[in-house]
């Protein structure tokens, strides 16, 4: 999800027309009780507030969903820019969701004033270009793995689950030689397949991923994306592997589509360290749990003991880890199981790290043996700030020796060593 509760500005051009973006922005607030806040610029001298203020509270009337809290602004400034970030501050938002009305060109979305808006401020942030945007039946998300991406496959994903539409991933397996059936080729679209099948397990999204080898990215994405009516993907630092070409990837791609499309940019969060959050008292060696609810029980138990929450907050605590993994379990594969939840009023990410020699039963399609887990704790009004952990947890237990020096780990800075590696 964006943000637990997500605060969302809307930036209305037309208070007459804009009705998608206010539907949009409606969806991604609707799931996680979000409020939106819809707001005019006149730059006119003279002008008709009320008559703007009834049109803006029209397309509220008329375009949200139920549940969304909704109010209408209207600002008078030459200086759009500078009246909207003024009004994110006030209003305390953290998305805006803005509609690109010029034409795209290999340099214009993400390159453009549009961002100078949130350059300077740590909010989510939603473009939309429509083109003629009706039933969408079909959602692709081409995604290059890093954050942005993460925010766009969630917003994918509602967006989804509102219409009852399809949601494909694709990822694509850059191959200068074309010939994808050499076997490092070969094991380098395997290992993108399982890495993204990762993130969408850790993300609890089910949706089909398609990878595809080719020698350019752009041509290969527009083409494949020309069945699909959305398209929604991360801003260009999430496609770094491609960054010998010039200009933004998704702006070229957004150059070459048919179909409407929307782009993601991530609020800019700073790399929690896995050493920060499972430190030594942090870890337990030789745990052996009867299965794995007691052992979630007893790993919420060792942020109690090392007074990481007050003890009144355990029962509250423990229904919350309980409730995500009864969604699906929280094995990640490789020995590994991440039990993680949202909880309110928590300053910052905690976690414990429990070594089981014996391996445990964590319910897992597989039937593997877990042999580590981490439990993780976020504040819910920054939830998404987890995922960045895990991935960092998955990258590091990929590595058999990894895994094996974590199991041989004698006393808890042993493990604290390696998780700094």
């Amino acid at each position: 999800m964006p943000s637990t509760n997500p605060n969302i500005l809307v930036p209305v051009e037309d208070p007459k027309n804009d009705n998608i973006i206010v539907e949009l922005a409606s969806i991604i607030a609707s799931p996680l009780q979000g409020e939106l806040h819809l707001i005019h610029v006149a730059q006119k001298d003279r002008f008709d507030k009320r008559a703007i203020l009834n049109d803006l509270s029209f397309i509220a009337d008329n375009s949200t969903q139920n549940n969304v809290k909704t109010s209408v602004h209207v600002g008078n400034s030459v200086d759009i820019v500078t009246e909207i970030q003024s009004r994110i501050k006030e209003l305390s938002c953290n998305m805006i969701f803005m509609a690109w009305r010029a034409e795209i060109n290999s340099l214009s979305i993400l390159a453009s004033k549009n961002l100078s808006l949130t350059k300077d401020l740590n909010l989510d942030t939603l473009i939309f270009k429509e083109r003629n945007l009706k039933k969408v039946k079909r959602i692709l998300v081409p995604t290059g793995g890093g954050p942005h991406s993460i925010l766009g496959i969630q917003i994918a994903y509602d967006l989804a689950q509102k219409w009852g539409a399809e949601i494909e991933i694709l990822r694509i397996a850059r191959n200068l030689n074309v010939d994808n059936l050499d076997p490092i080729h070969k094991r380098y679209c395997k290992q993108l397949l399982e890495d993204t099948k990762v993130q969408l397990d850790l993300l609890n999204i089910s949706a089909a991923v398609h990878i595809k080898s080719a020698k350019h990215v752009v041509p290969a994405v527009t083409e494949y994306a020309k069945d699909f009516d959305l398209v929604v993907m991360g801003a260009s630092n999430d496609w770094r592997q491609e960054e010998h070409l010039s200009g933004s990837i998704p702006d070229k791609i957004a150059s070459g589509l048919e179909c409407s499309t929307l782009m993601a940019r991530s609020a800019s969060t700073a790399e929690t360290k896995l050493s920060k959050v499972f430190w030594e008292q942090m870890i337990r060696l030789n745990f052996r749990p009867k299965n794995k609810w007691e052992a979630i029980e007893q790993m919420i138990d060792v942020l109690i003991e090392e007074e990481q929450f007050p003890t009144e907050k355990r029962e509250m605590v423990l229904n919350a880890a309980n409730k995500r993994e009864r969604q699906a379990s929280t094995a990640l594969g490789y020995q590994t199981a991440i039990p993680h939840a949202p909880i309110d009023n928590l300053p910052g990410i905690i976690g414990s790290l429990g070594i089981c020699p014996d391996g445990l039963d964590f319910e897992n399609p597989t039937g593997e043996k877990i042999h580590f887990i981490f439990l993780l704790l976020t504040p819910r009004e920054n939830y998404r700030n987890y995922i960045p952990l895990l991935a960092q947890i998955a990258n590091l237990v990929r590595a058999t020796s990894f895994r094996s020096a974590l199991l041989a780990s004698q006393t808890p800075s042993e493990v604290t060593h390696l998780l700094k590696t």
